[in-house]
């Protein structure tokens, strides 16, 4: 870990702002079309020719935190800031040591609260992109403290523990983890429930949130009543992931649906999250059109099935 020192003050300054559906392929396509609008690159202040990845928002949605690899940060990884002003995304700052390193830092998720800042890194490992672990910045004022690692019982030793997603409730810890598979370079979901003060052994989400594939970069809604993750699944030999949605009904996680319309393409689709009131969706494509690698994109919602807005 770096020097916080003078460093650190300017990260304070930087941070001290950031606090201020879906069908089943049987469907069609059009169907999805009326519920939300087209998906938009949220362009060049934002993303790069690089991989840009994985967008979490403060309680407001007013500021937006999320992935890069692009030239000019610490390590391969490293955690940007955005903040939503006159109508538009602000050009993308890189967050200073100590919440970025030399090493890998990505996969931030925001709490609802907005009182706490999950990331996955590599920067007390090997430096392997594989063998990584779950950190946590806590908000102290209108500064956040030195990010530490979080629970012990999120760590896996040469294993990826990444991609951070909690209920409003606090009561279930979701995340991607390669623990207990056999097979290298791959995860699946994973929960933890709180048991008074502590979290308990975690456990991979039984079928259909976990299909044996790939399943990864979770999300869920503030209410803990919808899932998202992105997953392989589906044809034969496929090669590239969708994101998929999963109702929370009766005590178990049911209903899955792939979402499609403009979330849907034969590239890589990942990385879901919902803005805080629920009326855009955000996520990560590597689809045509973009400006290099994997770009963030945003789709709004287009129509009220009521007075109360709904995620789906």
């Amino acid at each position: 870990m770096r020097n916080a020192g003078a460093i650190f003050m300017t990260a304070a300054v930087l941070i001290a702002s950031f606090m201020g559906f879906p069908i089943q392929g049987c469907k069609s396509e059009g169907a999805a079309n009326r519920e939300w609008g087209a998906a938009h690159n949220l362009g060049p202040d934002i993303n790069s020719a690089a991989k840009d990845e994985h967008a979490t928002f403060t309680p407001d949605g007013k500021t937006m935190i999320f992935a890069s690899t692009r030239e000019g940060g610490f390590g391969a990884y490293d955690l940007y800031i955005s903040r939503f002003e006159n109508g538009g995304w602000s050009t993308a700052e890189l967050l200073p040591p100590p919440i970025n390193t030399g090493k890998d830092e990505f996969d931030p998720f925001i709490t609802p609260n907005g009182g706490k800042l999950f990331f996955s890194s590599n920067r007390d490992n090997s430096g392997s992109y594989w063998d990584c672990d779950i950190y946590i910045c806590l908000r102290n004022g209108d500064q956040w403290e030195e990010p530490m690692l979080y629970d012990p019982v999120f760590v896996t030793p040469d294993k990826p523990d990444w991609g951070v997603t909690i209920p409003e409730s606090f009561s279930t810890f979701i995340f991607s983890s390669g623990r207990g598979l056999d097979k290298a370079h791959s995860v699946q979901i994973f929960r933890s429930t709180r048991l008074g003060d502590k979290w308990s052994e975690p456990a991979p989400l039984p079928y259909p949130v976990n299909a044996g594939k790939w399943e990864a970069t979770p999300y869920i809604t503030p209410d803990g009543k919808t899932l998202f993750l992105n997953s392989v699944r589906g044809e034969p030999d496929k090669k590239d992931v969708d994101i998929w949605r999963f109702r929370f009904k009766g005590g178990k996680w049911t209903d899955p649906r792939r979402m499609e319309g403009p979330f849907l393409s034969d590239h890589h689709d990942y990385d879901p999250c919902l803005s805080p009131d629920g009326r855009k969706f955000y996520f990560t494509s590597d689809r045509e059109g973009g400006l290099g690698g994997p770009d963030i994109y945003v789709a709004e919602k287009i129509r009220k099935k009521s007075s109360t807005p709904r995620l789906s």
